[in-house]
């Protein structure tokens, strides 16, 4: 059979030194890959995706779909298998994360061809190399945190009628350690120049490597398999050469609003960031309209695409900059700023009571509405009444709190509680109370599984609606559990509702009804994994029963 590189013939590209966007409209099998400008043109492609593929659907994967996001009615809020099923942001999810792997596959397989000869003027092959080893890498960790299976194609001369089978999940974690340890051996630990701050580094593999580590280990513990102590011991290695450069290349921020303030040129490049999709306002190219998606319109006319839940926000002590700072919990109507205000309730027993009180600071209000849920302002939208949509929000995909935390946890896992895994946490709740009252104490921890719920919720506190609930749920064997806590905390929420409004018990039964029932979660519950788009099981059938293996 004949077969074909998969090389668009009308292919949007990124330029060839920064991650602007260019458009390559006769890049084909001829001409492509004959200089080094063109190579570095199909190596920036691979970032392309990127924006697509987190401004909704990677949020809804793993934060609505658990216990840290929220969209009221919506099919990942309310587990509809079924509707998610057909739900289109799996597919987008699906197609460009394939599309990563795609366009990365055609650079490990073309530019080790090329000349070394044309590599001049700081283009490196070497370079190029790492970031396709890496990206694809991503892509396959992604494609299978979030699928579970999927075909595994690692050429870009396939056949565009090719039906690839579901690969093993060992397989497929294979090639995601191999791409990430040539990547290791490519990448530079930084870049000099800012238009590369989206590039991955030698320390972002070393990232990946653990996760991927821990994930395995994970996995093993639930499965009493001996090699889970390796598996952390591996992860452990990896979390120590990132944290080899903690100091020097990254540091914690000062204060948690430093990471994601979009208003400041410093922030905007903070070394807090190990991997992020950086954005520029400045270009409308290397923007996006990430900081609409997680407010009201009456908030700063914002599109209320992505919330957080009342019951992950009643978990939050006062005292935490991230609730204090990153929450908003009460506001006035931007459009009627004297007349309306909205504020939610304190705490579960107060749902239902807030509008009773219409005076908050030194105004009152004529109308108090009870805010459902509430909002984050990691993404904050700075271009309120402009009507521009393009702003510069930074996504972290890994930083370096969520790496002390992931060595926490391997130590815990490898050690039992300990000073050391105590003192990686506090170092991010003294950087969240800016002080350090709130510590974690050893005493309070007699077993791995006490801590262990612990960390999960640090990781709540710190990483909430950062794409990574989902995956640390599973991996930490707790999903079962704060799923269960999840749904029951609504049903609890409604009956408190009800008593304070004066209503028959049941009254609200029909607004909450379409959660699933707290006791319905499982160990191995296939809801943990998305079911792979209905359009891509319809064209190739052998992928319909890709989660059942999560049971096996």
């Amino acid at each position: 059979m004949k077969k074909y590189y998969s090389i668009l013939l009308v292919l949007s590209l990124l330029a060839c030194n920064k991650l602007d966007e260019v458009v390559y409209s006769s890049l084909t099998d001829d001409n492509a890959f004959t200089t080094a400008e063109n190579a570095q043109a199909a190596v920036n492609s691979m970032y392309a995706p990127l924006h697509s593929l987190y401004r909704e659907p990677m949020f809804y994967i793993n934060d609505i779909a658990s216990d840290t996001g929220f969209k009221n009615g919506n099919c990942f809020e309310v587990m509809n298998d079924n509707a998610i099923y057909n739900d289109n942001r799996t597919l987008v999810a699906w197609n460009h994360l394939f599309q990563i792997a795609s366009r990365a596959n055609i650079v490990i397989d073309r530019v080790p061809e090329m000349s070394d000869n044309l590599f001049r003027d700081g283009l490196s092959k070497k370079q190029m190399l790492g970031e396709a080893y890496f990206m694809r890498a991503f892509a396959y960790y992604n494609l299978s945190d979030v699928f579970y299976r999927v075909p595994l194609v690692t050429d870009s001369r396939v056949s565009p009628t090719d039906k690839p089978s579901l690969a093993s999940l060992e397989d497929i974690e294979y090639c995601i350690e191999n791409d990430l340890f040539n990547a290791k051996d490519y990448l530079p630990k930084s870049y000099a120049s800012k238009d590369d701050a989206q590039r991955p580094t030698w320390a972002a593999a070393c990232g990946y490597l653990a996760r991927l580590y821990m994930r395995q280990a994970g996995r093993a513990r639930q499965k009493d398999d001996p090699a889970e102590q390796n598996y952390w011991n591996y992860a452990l290695a990896e979390l120590d050469n990132v944290l080899s450069l903690d100091g020097s290349l990254y540091s914690l921020q000062p204060s948690v609003w430093d990471v994601f303030d979009p208003s400041r040129e410093e922030c905007l490049y903070n070394n807090e960031l190990i991997f992020a999709i950086k954005a520029s306002g400045k270009i409308v190219s290397g923007s996006w309209d990430l900081g609409l998606q997680f407010t009201s319109w009456e908030y700063d006319m914002g599109w209320g695409n992505m919330y957080q839940p009342l019951e992950m926000s009643w978990k939050f002590d006062p005292a935490d900059e991230r609730f204090s700072v990153l929450q908003i919990v009460q506001y006035e109507n931007v459009y009627n700023p004297d007349k309306t205000f909205y504020k939610a309730p304190d705490n579960i027993s107060l749902t239902g009571t807030v509008p009773n009180e219409h005076t908050y600071g030194d105004k009152t209000y004529t109308e108090v509405v009870e805010m459902s849920e509430t909002f984050t302002q990691k993404y904050k939208f700075l271009n309120t009444w402009k009507y521009i949509y393009e702003t510069p929000n930074n996504l972290p995909l890994l930083r370096l709190s969520d790496v002390l935390l992931c060595k926490a946890e391997v130590l815990n896992e490898l050690n039992g509680p300990c000073e050391e895994a105590l003192s990686l946490v506090n170092r991010v709740r003294e950087r969240a109370f800016q002080n350090a009252e709130h510590n974690l104490q050893l005493a309070d921890y007699p077993d791995k599984a006490a801590l262990r719920s612990a960390i999960c919720d640090e990781r709540m506190y710190e990483l909430n609606l950062e794409c990574l609930r989902r995956p640390d749920l599973i991996r930490m064997g707790l999903w079962k559990d704060r799923m269960k806590e999840y749904v029951g905390t609504i049903a609890k929420k409604y009956a408190w509702k009800e008593q304070n409004e004066g209503r028959e018990p049941g009254y609200y039964d029909g607004v909450w009804a379409a959660y699933p029932s707290a006791d319905s979660f499982t160990d191995n519950d296939l809801r943990m994994y998305m079911p792979i788009p209905y359009r891509e099981v319809t064209l190739n059938p052998s992928l319909v029963s890709a989660r059942d293996y999560v049971q096996k």
